[in-house]
């Protein structure tokens, strides 16, 4: 009676740290995931940025994708993703290395232009080595 208690003793331990590693991920987002922003249309959003941990010990690369981008054409908008800044908001890439418990981010500047109106981009930033592993991050920008 004894034994079979410990065979299930280490089978239940099995089966609980296969689990634990089978939905391990890779990183988390610090904060909240959904970033509001308000502005006067004369000015400008400097800086509207959602950050990211790797909870690895190993090093990270992460992908983005662009989903969607409604803010109005009429503005001058611009997207960093950890190690690269660029005009616009192309429709994907992939971050610089994140060093293990390092954070890394995405961030957003926008330009109203003096143009009322509001908008919405949503990323999908993912593990390309298990795109399952992934977290929608999204930004929501108004110029009144």
């Amino acid at each position: 009676m004894r034994l079979v208690k410990i065979y299930l003793f280490v089978a239940l331990t099995i089966v609980l740290v296969s689990f634990n590693l089978t939905d391990a991920r890779s990183f988390k987002i610090l904060g909240n995931g959904v970033q509001n922003s308000t502005v006067d249309r004369n000015g400008r959003v400097e800086l509207a940025e959602i950050k990211f941990l790797n909870t690895t010990e190993n090093d990270l690369y992460l992908h983005w994708e662009r989903l969607e981008n409604t803010l109005p054409i009429e503005w001058d908008y611009s997207m960093c993703a950890f190690g690269k800044c660029q005009i616009g908001i192309p429709s994907g890439g992939a971050l610089k290395l994140i060093s293990p418990g390092k954070p890394g981010f995405l961030a957003l500047h926008v330009f109203p232009k003096g143009i009322q109106g509001q908008g919405t981009v949503q990323f999908k930033l993912f593990d390309p080595k298990d795109e399952s592993n992934f977290e929608l991050l999204e930004f929501h920008i108004i110029a009144e």
